[in-house]
C-alpha cells in the first residue's frame, strides 16, 4: 500500500473519530437512569411449633405449641433513599400463638410475652429519623418506639418509646438516647405491667475501631423509677449501669484465636422494697457481671469448624437477693447475633437472670455447606450463693431452698440451621430459613426438679 493511500485513510479515521465520541456521549445522555427509591415495604412470615415445659419453665408439664407471625415493615424516604434527609418507619407483628413458649425467643421481656394468649396485633416500631443533622452524614436523630439491641442482650433488648442521638463513622460509632415506656401498643393488653410503669432511661454507647475489625467500647444505662410504693411492684430502682465491651477478629493477627467478644458490666444505686405489710426499705444495690466468648475456626478442615469457649460470672449476692447484679425490664438473655441465627445466653431452653450465676461452656461450630450450620454446646451451670435465689425459670422460682449444693445442672444444644440462596423477585429479595434446635437440660443437686428437654422447629420467610 503506498503511503499516500495510508495518509488519506488515517485522514478519514480522525475526522469520523468526533463523530463517534459525540455519539457515545450522546448515548450516554440519554441512558435511563434508575428510578429513584421513596419507600420500601418487606414482609416477614415466621413459624415456630415444637414441644417442650410449658413457658420453657423448667420443671413444668411438657406440651406441644405452634406460633404464627406475619410481621410487615413499611420505610419511606425523602427526598429518596440514597441520600434521604427524612426517613419513617413502621413495624407490626399480627399474632397467633397456642402458648407463649413459641415466643421465648423473641425480642422483648418472657413475662411480657407469656401474659398474652393466642391471636393479638401489636406496632412494634413506628419511628422518624432525620439523617444528615448539619448536612454531615455522620449524625442522625430519631423519635418514636424503636428497637434497642447489644450482642448478648444484657445492656438493652427491647422497642421503646425514645429520643435518639447517632453518630457512625469509618472509626467510631456511638448513640445518647431518653427512653420510657408508656404503652404495649398490643390489641391482647395494651396496658403496662406495673413493674414497667413510670421508669426512665438514659442509654449512652460509644466504640472505637483501634484496628482493622477490632472494637472497644462504654455502655452506660440510667435508670429511674419514680413509680412509687404499690403492692404489684414492689422493688424501684434508681442507679446506674455502666461498663466496657471489646469484640473482634484476629485472624489477620495471630493463628492461636478467630474471634473473640467481653462484656463487663457494673452496677450501683438504691433500691427501694415495700413489704407485705406496707412499709418501704431503702438499701444500696451494687453488683457486677462478666460475660466472655472466644473461638478459633480451622478454615483449612472440612466444615471448617469453630471451637469455642463461653462464660459468664456475677458477683455473689447477699441472701435476701436484694443486693448483687441482675437484669432489668428492657434487659435479657438473648443473643443477637447479626451474622448467625439468635439464641440465649446459655441454652434455647434454659432462660437465665444474669444474677447469682457462674456458666462456662464449650460450643462446636460446623459448616456443612455454605448456607447450613451445624453447632453443638454444652454449658454448666452453678450458683454463686447456694442459699440465694434461682437464677433459672422454674416451678419454684423465686423460692429460696438451700440444698447444700450450688450446682444447679448442664444443658445440652444441637442447633441445624439452612439458610437458601436469596431469590429476586419482582424487584424484591425472597429470603427462606429454617432452625431445627434440640435442647437437653440435666439437672443439678441444687434444684428439686427433673431432668428436661425441648425440640423445635422454625421457619423464616422474608420478602
Amino acid at each position: 500500500m503506498s503511503a499516500p493511500n495510508v495518509l488519506s485513510r488515517a485522514a478519514l479515521l480522525l475526522a469520523c473519530l468526533p463523530l463517534g465520541l459525540l455519539h457515545a456521549e450522546e448515548t450516554s445522555i440519554t441512558s435511563p437512569e434508575l428510578e429513584p427509591v421513596t419507600s420500601l415495604l418487606t414482609h416477614k412470615l415466621f413459624l415456630r411449633t415444637g414441644y417442650g415445659p410449658d413457658e420453657t419453665r423448667l420443671g413444668e408439664d411438657r406440651r406441644s405449641f405452634f406460633s404464627l407471625r406475619y410481621e410487615p415493615s413499611y420505610r419511606w424516604y425523602s427526598p429518596e433513599q440514597r441520600w434521604a434527609k427524612w426517613e419513617a418507619f413502621g413495624r407490626l407483628w399480627l399474632n397467633y400463638d397456642t402458648d407463649p413458649n413459641a415466643l421465648q425467643s423473641d425480642e422483648g421481656n418472657d413475662e411480657n410475652v407469656s401474659s398474652r394468649r393466642h391471636a393479638y396485633s401489636e406496632a412494634r416500631e413506628f419511628y422518624v429519623r432525620r439523617n444528615l443533622l448539619g448536612d454531615d452524614p455522620r449524625f442522625s436523630a430519631t423519635f418514636g418506639r424503636q428497637r434497642f439491641s447489644d450482642r448478648f442482650g444484657i445492656w438493652w433488648d427491647d422497642s421503646i418509646e425514645a429520643l435518639r442521638l447517632d453518630y457512625n463513622d469509618s472509626f467510631a460509632s456511638g448513640f445518647v438516647a431518653i427512653a420510657e415506656k408508656f404503652y404495649y401498643y398490643n390489641s391482647d393488653d395494651n396496658r403496662l405491667d406495673p413493674r414497667d410503669k413510670k421508669i426512665r432511661y438514659l442509654m449512652a454507647e460509644y466504640a472505637w475501631r483501634w484496628h482493622a475489625d477490632h472494637w472497644i467500647g462504654a455502655r452506660l444505662l440510667h435508670e429511674d423509677d419514680y413509680s412509687g410504693s404499690s403492692p404489684d411492684d414492689r422493688q424501684d430502682f434508681d442507679g446506674l449501669r455502666y461498663g466496657v465491651f471489646l469484640h473482634g477478629d484476629t485472624r489477620h493477627l495471630t493463628s492461636l484465636v478467630s474471634d473473640y467478644h467481653l462484656e463487663v458490666a457494673a452496677l450501683d444505686g438504691r433500691l427501694e422494697t415495700t413489704q407485705n405489710n406496707g412499709l418501704r426499705d431503702s438499701g444500696d444495690k451494687t453488683g457486677w457481671a462478666v460475660v466472655a466468648d472466644v473461638g478459633k475456626r480451622f478454615e483449612t478442615l472440612p466444615w471448617t469448624p469453630r471451637v469455642g469457649i463461653s462464660g459468664g460470672l456475677t458477683d455473689r449476692p447477699d441472701d435476701s437477693g436484694s443486693d448483687g447484679f441482675t437484669l432489668n425490664r428492657i434487659q435479657s438473655d438473648r443473643r443477637n447475633d447479626p451474622l448467625s441465627y439468635s439464641s440465649r445466653l446459655v441454652s434455647n431452653l434454659v432462660s437465665v437472670n444474669l444474677s447469682n450465676l457462674a456458666f462456662y461452656g464449650i460450643v462446636l461450630e460446623t459448616q456443612p455447606t455454605d448456607r447450613t450450620a451445624l453447632d453443638v454446646r454444652i454449658s454448666d451451670l452453678r450458683l454463686r450463693n447456694r442459699s440465694a435465689q434461682l437464677p433459672l425459670r422454674t416451678t419454684n422460682e423465686g423460692v429460696v431452698r438451700d440444698t447444700g449444693s450450688s450446682h444447679l445442672g448442664q444443658v445440652l444444644d444441637i442447633n441445624h440451621y439452612w439458610r437458601m440462596f436469596p431469590l429476586a423477585y419482582d424487584g424484591k429479595r425472597v429470603q427462606l430459613n429454617t432452625l431445627a434446635s434440640l435442647s437437653y437440660f440435666k439437672a443439678g443437686s441444687a434444684l428439686e426438679i427433673g431432668d428436661d428437654y425441648q425440640l423445635t422447629l422454625g421457619i423464616t420467610l422474608t420478602y
